[in-house]
């Protein structure tokens, strides 16, 4: 992590381990951490030294982390501030997120939630440092255009005329203009370097056909300008029907008369070059003519270049405009077709696009599905005249061979000739067009989708066309997945106020039901008061109280209590509580573990609840029967680099979609009619707060195979 090698986190807490946990944590992430018990001493560090994020407790003796907060944000309003507590309430949440802190975390501290917080705000903190620098630069560029084009004006006449525009195209059409009037020339162009620097084109010209200035594109060497270009030097040729070396190459354009040829350079690069020919009278250029040309070239290539600055600032401030709609439209954005109508809208204001397409990426099959299409084209070729994108068979447009893990997603330039290639084998896409670009957009740092803009253009997407959508797109996917994860947030804090009072509800029903229980067990005869039914309700009615006592805890969590327990025990009690619901269904279960130690320090209640949740998951996956397998062996996930405790449960009933296996760990997304969404993503959490992890495999149609994780302790 050297790029976070120069970020600089303070952490303050009165509480020395509290410092120490934290800032070695944050040292191994590559950070550099300062920590302070006293918060005077840390108030006196943030006033004399760079900082880029800061984390204090709210509680302490000197100054509370809201004053911390306050000095922070005078002396530099872009630190973000993280403010702990163990004494958490909505009141002090809202009175830290109104003063301006960035998050507010409840101790003690998850470290996955913690690194992904300091993450989250030094990206922020970034975020807001290349905003500033860019805008400076945007200033110092202005200030520089503006005095450029100061310097043209006090020149002469011509330079008065050449920089009173700032659109290239009609500036370039004025230099012709001028230039031609300087030298008395009755034909001229001016031919400008394409992106690749190894042709030019006719970007203005006088005396020629239209003809002439859209096909041609001169190869850098060939004939004059190529030559002239390839030098850098200019040229005076008396009659180029003459000339041993350009003799005839040049008549279709100049005809066979007089000739001048200057470079366009901007510190001694060329850019392009001026072509005069047919100067009046028949006469031929002279010494002075060419020397008057160059002059103007001078001139000329300044104002180009200018005019280039100006177009890309013109873009810059193009960017931010739209970056700024984006985040303004977030909050009514709810799909991911909403967020790409949106930015469609907001690019076609920069450049021409007829059709855009949203793929999905099939990283299991490494196929690009069409999400959604826009486009109606017109097109000659075609028997109607025209394709329309929002009517096509999906199943049409779908690419394959795409495994974007093997593609360098960073060369826009590559994915989007690629992708070209493959749309251009389909019949169902615009056959005629080679202005296409193809952006990656990522989610949780992975590819998800490839966004693509067309337009029906023999003229491909400038560089800069691509380097703006990129921005847009990635800046853009970012805020949108930013904004969905708030909405998440505050759908999660609803539902966890709505549980703490149902939870509270329920103790009284339960307290009824254990003391119920009692009251029969004293009435029964001895036999029957030891048998398994008792033992076993009443252990469910303990089970539910302390899930219930774990609910209530939520809004002000303390660490939950964890004990040394045999895993496999606490298997096989899972399967005893479903073993009616198995041979109910007629299911086959089996259970294997290798010779190793299985004593593991869990939250016994936390662990059972996971593994209920897989094995109900199972059963409803057999409703017809099947065989439910669980496997204990020692194995090291792919991502790690230490062995686990695995625990494989396999199922062979319905398995899971492709098309779902990427969402069944998403909060609220589910496939059962009566199901909350959110079984498998407790077990997501509680596989993390326990430092393990789950991994999931399925084949639609033949089963599904889940793999617990849990650290080993040999």
């Amino acid at each position: 992590m050297t790029e976070f090698a120069k970020e600089k986190i303070i952490i303050i807490d009165d509480e020395k381990r509290m410092c120490d946990s934290l800032a070695t944590l944050l040292i191994n992430d590559g950070y550099q951490v300062d920590t302070y018990q006293s918060s005077h001493e840390a108030a006196n560090a943030i006033n004399k030294s760079r900082v880029d994020l800061v984390i204090t407790d709210i509680k302490m003796p000197e100054l509370d982390g809201l004053q911390i907060l306050e000095v922070v944000k005078k002396v530099d309003d872009g630190i973000p501030v993280v403010l702990m507590t163990g004494y958490g309430s909505m009141e002090s949440a809202v009175d830290a997120i109104s003063l301006g802190a960035y998050d507010y975390l409840l101790k003690p501290v998850e470290f996955a939630h913690f690194e992904l917080v300091v993450k989250r705000a030094l990206e922020k903190r970034r975020s807001e440092l290349s905003r500033l620098e860019l805008l400076e630069e945007l200033k110092i560029s202005n200030i520089i255009l503006n005095r450029r084009i100061n310097e043209l004006n006090a020149l002469y006449e011509a330079g008065k005329s050449i920089g009173s525009s700032v659109n290239l195209k009609e500036l370039l059409k004025q230099i012709v203009a001028l230039a031609s009037n300087v030298t008395e020339a009755q034909v001229g162009s001016i031919m400008l370097l394409d992106n690749s620097q190894k042709y030019m084109t006719i970007e203005a010209a006088i005396g020629l056909s239209r003809e002439v200035i859209d096909k041609t594109k001169l190869p850098i060497g060939e004939s004059i300008a190529g030559f002239v270009a390839k030098t850098g030097e200019p040229l005076i040729i008396d009659d180029i029907e003459q000339h041993k070396h350009f003799k005839r190459n040049n008549q279709e354009r100049y005809g066979a008369a007089s000739l001048l040829c200057t470079p366009l350079k901007i510190k001694n690069k060329v850019i392009g070059v001026i072509n005069m020919a047919n100067k009046q009278d028949n006469a031929n250029f002279s010494k002075n003519d060419l020397r008057l040309l160059s002059t103007f070239a001078v001139q000329a290539a300044i104002a180009v270049d200018d005019a280039n600055q100006f177009e890309k600032n013109r873009r810059m401030m193009e960017e931010y405009k739209i970056l700024h709609e984006i985040n303004a439209e977030l909050y009514n954005i709810i799909s991911i077709n909403d967020f790409r109508i949106i930015l469609v809208d907001k690019l076609k204001k920069i450049f021409p696009i007829d059709y855009s397409i949203l793929f999905r990426w099939d990283a299991d099959n490494n196929i690009l599905i069409p999400q959604f299409t826009t486009g109606e084209i017109k097109l000659p070729m075609t028997a109607s005249g025209k394709i329309n994108l929002n009517v096509a068979n999906k199943n049409d447009l779908i690419l394959e061979d795409y495994n974007l893990k093997k593609i360098d997603l960073s060369d826009i330039i590559s994915l989007s000739e690629k992708i070209s290639k493959s749309i251009k084998e389909k019949k169902s896409y615009p056959q005629s067009s080679s202005a296409l670009m193809a952006i990656p957009i990522k989610k949780r740092g992975e590819p998800e989708f490839v966004f693509c803009l067309g337009a029906v253009s023999d003229k491909p997407y400038s560089s800069e066309d691509i380097s703006l959508a990129r921005l847009v797109v990635s800046q853009g996917a970012f805020l949108f997945e930013k904004e969905q994860s708030l909405l998440n947030a505050t759908r999660l804090l609803t539902m966890g106020n709505m549980i703490s009072e149902i939870s509270h509800d329920l103790r009284k029903p339960l307290t009824s039901i254990k003391g119920g229980l009692q009251v029969i067990r004293l009435k029964l005869p001895k036999d029957l008061q030891d048998s398994d039914l008792f033992k076993i309700t009443e252990e469910e009615v303990h089970r539910l109280n302390e899930l219930v006592k774990e609910l209530v805890d939520f809004s002000n969590p303390n660490k939950y209590q964890t004990e040394k327990i045999d895993l496999r025990s606490v298997i096989s009690r899972a399967l005893e509580l479903v073993d009616p619901d198995i041979k109910k269904k007629k299911i086959e279960s089996s259970m294997e573990f290798e010779d190793l130690n299985w004593d593991i320090i869990v939250n016994k209640n936390q662990i059972l609840e996971t593994l209920l949740n897989l094995f109900i998951n199972a059963i409803d996956a057999m409703p017809d029967g099947g065989e439910l397998k669980v496997k204990g062996f020692l194995e090291r996930p792919s991502h790690r680099k230490v062995d686990f405790l695995a625990v494989k449960i396999s199922d062979n009933g319905c398995g899971i979609s492709k098309k779902n296996i990427s969402k069944v760990f998403d909060r609220y997304f589910t496939t059962k009619q009566i199901g909350t969404g959110l079984g498998l993503a407790v077990v997501e959490r509680i596989m993390s707060a326990h430092n393990g992890t789950i991994a999931l495999e399925s084949t639609e149609g033949k089963g599904t195979i889940f793999t617990l994780y849990f650290p080993y302790d040999i």
